[in-house]
């Protein structure tokens, strides 16, 4: 048998998991792009050569990451939103990535780090681990209704940002002395 049995389940159960499934792709989408949009921001304010290289390195990933959401949306049996139609992803996108860089901001000015790019640094990993879940999700929702093309779209997803998440995390702890004890940026 080369296709996914599901017991118990009628057509019209079926089509109705699956539509319960687009909150989530736009969802996920949303997170992926916030996320995009911290880093290019972020890669472009550090001053470190090396962590900034990094960054940049890890930007073209991020970006082909936001695209392959339309590859689950095909995968979960329904059209990607044209560009006509989904604006106000990247409008969401943009609104929630200035509101996390804000939140950063201001959260770091409490805790008394000094350097704008550190404390976006800081930022990146939350977002990043929400984009993570995002991706993650879609991988169960998959497993739950039998589509394996999901899987394997999500599964080298979630392990590439998960990789990039050691690295953020790296950059941001190596300079956390420069921003908290010395007061500079990084």
């Amino acid at each position: 048998m080369n296709r996914p049995l599901l017991v118990e389940l009628d057509h019209d159960t079926v089509t109705a998991h699956l539509d319960h499934v687009l909150p989530w792709l736009v969802t996920t989408r949303t997170l992926q792009s916030a996320y995009r949009k911290i880093l290019e921001d972020t890669a472009d304010e550090v001053g470190e050569p090396h962590i900034r290289a990094w960054l940049h390195e890890i930007a073209a990933p991020a970006r082909q990451h936001e695209e392959a959401v339309a590859d689950l949306y095909r995968a979960f049996g329904h059209q990607p939103p044209t560009a006509t139609s989904s604006r106000v992803t990247p409008v969401v996108a943009t609104v929630l990535g200035a509101a996390r860089e804000l939140a950063g901001e201001a959260q770091g000015l409490v805790a008394g780090a000094r350097g704008r790019a550190w404390r976006h640094l800081r930022m990146l990993m939350l977002s990043n681990l929400d984009a993570i879940s995002g991706f993650a999700v879609a991988e169960q929702l998959a497993l739950a209704l039998g589509r394996p093309a999901v899987v394997d779209i999500t599964v080298p997803i979630v392990a590439d940002k998960t990789r990039h998440q050691l690295l953020i995390r790296e950059c941001f702890l190596e300079m956390a002395s420069n921003a908290i004890l010395y007061r500079r940026d990084v």
